[in-house]
C-alpha cells in the first residue's frame, strides 16, 4: 500500500490523524463502533474516504487497546479477532496465501488461510495464484536486458492485467466473503505497478 512507502504520505496520514489523537477513548470507542455498524453488509474498497478514516482511528484505537476496555457494545455481527481482540473486519490483499485475512486494526494476521472457510479458498487461491506473477512483472530483472521501449510495453501490460484481475477481487470473489464476515476490506490498487483505485472500472 502506497503510503507505507512514502514518507511524505506518511506524514500526511499523521496529520490526518490528529483528529481521533484528540478525542478521548469513550468518543473515539462510540465512533469506531457506529461506523463499524456503518460497513456492515459490505465489500469495501481500501482506498474508500470512510475506510481510510476508519484506519487512523484504528490505529489511535489499537495504540491506546481500546478494543480491550469494553467501553462500548460493538454491532452484534462482529467476532473478536484473535491477534489484537478488535472486531473483524478482514482485509483482502494480494499477500492473502501468505499473509491469510489481515486485521485492518493491528496490520497482523487475523485469520490464517488454512483457517478461512474452506469453500472460499479455491476462490481466493485460484485469484491470487493468477495475480502473483503479474505483480512480480513490476521486479524483474531481466528486464536490463531489454530496450526501454520495450520495458514499457511490457510494464503496462502487467498492469492492464492486474487492473482486470482486482476488478475481478472486487466483483466475483469478495462478495462470498459476505457470506461469513460482516463485512470485507479489499486492496483495491498495486503501486507497484502504478495501479490506483481510479483505474479499476466497473460495469
Amino acid at each position: 500500500m502506497a503510503e507505507e512507502n512514502d514518507p511524505s504520505a506518511d506524514r500526511l496520514w499523521s496529520e490526518y490523524g490528529r483528529t481521533f489523537r484528540a478525542l478521548d477513548d469513550l468518543t473515539l470507542a462510540r465512533w469506531m463502533s457506529q461506523t463499524l455498524g456503518q460497513f456492515q453488509g459490505g465489500a469495501w474498497r481500501y482506498s474508500h474516504p470512510l475506510m481510510g478514516a476508519y484506519r487512523l482511528a484504528s490505529q489511535v484505537g489499537h495504540d491506546r487497546q481500546i478494543w480491550h476496555k469494553n467501553l462500548v457494545s460493538i454491532p452484534s455481527a462482529y467476532a473478536d479477532t484473535s491477534c489484537c481482540r478488535a472486531p473483524l473486519l478482514p482485509l483482502v490483499t494480494r499477500e492473502i496465501l501468505d499473509a491469510g485475512l489481515i486485521c485492518p486494526h493491528c496490520n497482523g494476521t487475523a485469520i490464517p488461510f488454512d483457517e478461512i472457510p474452506g469453500d472460499l479458498q479455491p476462490s481466493l487461491r485460484d485469484w491470487a495464484t493468477q495475480y502473483a506473477p503479474v505483480h512480480a512483472e513490476a521486479h524483474r530483472e531481466d528486464m536490463r536486458k531489454v530496450s526501454k521501449l520495450e520495458q514499457d510495453r511490457q510494464f503496462e501490460m502487467a498492469a492492464r492485467k492486474a487492473e482486470q484481475l482486482l476488478v475481478t477481487l472486487g466483483s466475483q470473489v469478495i462478495p462470498k466473503l459476505l457470506e461469513y464476515y460482516p463485512a470485507v476490506v479489499w486492496e483495491d490498487q498495486d503501486e507497484c505497478l502504478e495501479v490506483h483505485p481510479e483505474d479499476l472500472l466497473f460495469g
